[in-house]
């Protein structure tokens, strides 16, 4: 069992709000500056505008050639890259390509073929 003692909840101290005066146009978080010291206000430079260069055509033309003989060069270090098949290797992918796609063509051509004949007995 436990002492009445530690039965008895501890009272917390109750906080103190404090309540401070708001006066209009003045915030309440801003610490005033000491005396002495002058607020600075921003310094504003007038940035003139910078006159672009006008790209000559010329110019133009020296980018889009350098950018694509960059592309050439690159798709060329590509291309070493990979592994090309062999002719043998070539023949074989190819006559399976075209047999599975004889093959679904028939199948597709039974499945329609029947689907009309059915669709036929069923409205005629």
């Amino acid at each position: 069992m436990k002492k009445q003692s530690q039965r008895q909840k501890k009272k917390r101290p109750k906080k103190k709000i404090s309540v401070t005066k708001k006066t209009e146009g003045v915030d309440s978080n801003v610490k005033p500056l000491p005396k002495g010291m002058v607020q600075q206000k921003p310094v504003r430079t007038n940035s003139k505008k910078v006159s672009e260069k006008k790209v000559t055509e010329d110019r133009s033309i020296k980018k889009y050639v350098g950018k694509a003989s960059q592309f050439f060069r690159e798709a060329r270090m590509e291309l070493k890259k990979v592994k090309w098949p062999t002719r043998k290797e070539l023949l074989a992918s190819t006559a399976v390509v075209i047999v599975l796609t004889l093959i679904i063509a028939l199948f597709l051509g039974l499945v329609d073929f029947g689907l009309i004949k059915i669709i036929k007995n069923v409205v005629g």
